[in-house]
């Protein structure tokens, strides 16, 4: 299977940032490595790089949810499973994957679906809705979390999964690979003072990812030099943004809206924070600042405890908790310099073999051949 990959269709609701986005993304270069692979979206800022790839992206509005559109968009994909031979098709999200589901059985070719996140379930109808991600000829779940999720919420349905983590380009998060000169550039760019500790909290502007938390706990901290650095959009939440910009008046706080460069925003930390307030299904920002050896404390949520071993690779918290988080947030700063070396260590071996693109990709594969011969 390694040798002859399948032509496979992924449908999402659109190309834009995001955690499935960029999952989507990744897998769709690794497979265009040895097959043609297609890609069915609303379209977005991502399609381009997709297509530079080498993937085939095909533009459906399935990010719409008239039952009208449901309908339209199974036919569409049918005509394209025929079209492009398509020999499995992979849906990640909720919406798009009820039309690939109906496409995918009446063309009889396998369909495989990615839990990518915890779906609330206030209702049966809701519930149903959110079961077709458990429908899938096998079910990929992103974490022993939602794993464990998928079988609480759809055991009825004896769901076919198999835990398969997203993977990290351990490669690209790379703290060896990282230019010193442009560590200083971006924390110029950023105006932290070079006698000030860089605190990073990647991740948009949105109450459950704990801004106002780390705001609480750096009150506690005053007399610490440190340099707290929001980076993420408001992705529309202006009147959230307005809320934050409140609150750290007078607190060494910068807000910066992205960073194209994300390993070396990540060396230029002095301590990587995520302060989620929910649980993270997967948690990218965790993943990826471990890859890059970097003090880390998190919220014990989720997935997260997966990413991060408490008191070896990084610190957990309880969530909300900004006593705590000020706690660790000292506890980490005065660590002796050979233990924090150590802990960086053990973090970004711990993702290489366990969160890597190369692991994702042989289970991944795998779960494929089980489908496709």
């Amino acid at each position: 299977m390694a040798d002859r990959l399948p032509r496979v269709l992924q449908v999402l609701p659109a190309l834009k940032s995001g955690g499935v986005e960029k999952a989507t993304l990744d897998w769709a270069q690794i497979l265009c490595q040895k097959a043609p692979t297609f890609v069915a979206s609303a379209g977005g800022d991502l399609v381009k790089p997709l297509e530079v790839f080498g993937a085939t992206h095909l533009l459906l509005p399935l990010d719409k949810k008239s039952p009208w559109s449901l309908w339209a968009n199974a036919k569409a994909i049918c005509q394209i499973i025929k079209d492009h031979n398509i020999q499995l098709v992979h849906a990640r999200s909720r919406m798009p994957a009820w039309s690939a589901l109906w496409a995918a059985r009446r063309m009889k070719v396998p369909f495989i679906t990615t839990y990518h996140g915890v779906y609330n379930s206030h209702n049966r109808l809701k519930r149903f809705y959110n079961s077709v991600m458990a429908r899938g000829d096998q079910v990929i779940a992103i974490s022993d979390y939602v794993a464990q999720h998928i079988q609480r919420e759809h055991g009825d349905l004896n769901p076919k999964v198999v835990v398969i983590p997203e993977g990290i380009d351990t490669d690209l998060f790379d703290p060896a690979t990282i230019s010193p000169d442009y560590v200083e550039k971006l924390k110029q760019k950023w105006e932290v003072l070079a006698n000030k500790f860089l605190i990073l909290l990647p991740g948009r502007l949105t109450r459950w990812k704990g801004q106002e938390v780390l705001i609480k706990a750096l009150k506690q901290i005053t007399d610490l030099p440190v340099h707290v650095v929001f980076l993420g959009s408001d992705q529309g939440r202006q009147d959230y943004r307005n809320l934050l910009h409140q609150q750290t008046q007078g607190l060494p706080v910068t807000f910066i809206q992205e960073c194209q460069d994300m390993p070396t925003a990540y060396a230029a930390a002095d301590l990587v924070l995520s302060c989620s307030i929910e649980p993270e299904a997967f948690g990218r920002v965790t993943a990826e600042a471990l890859s890059m050896a970097r003090p880390y404390i998190g919220t014990n949520l989720g997935a997260t405890p997966e990413l991060c071993m408490d008191d070896q690779t990084g610190f957990l918290v309880p969530a909300g908790d900004a006593g705590a988080l000020a706690h660790a947030i000292r506890r980490q700063f005065s660590l002796p310099i050979d233990q924090k070396t150590q802990m960086s260590l053990v973090a970004r071996q711990h993702i290489i073999d366990h969160f890597s693109l190369e692991q994702m990709t042989a289970k991944t594969l795998k779960a494929y051949g089980n489908w496709v011969t």
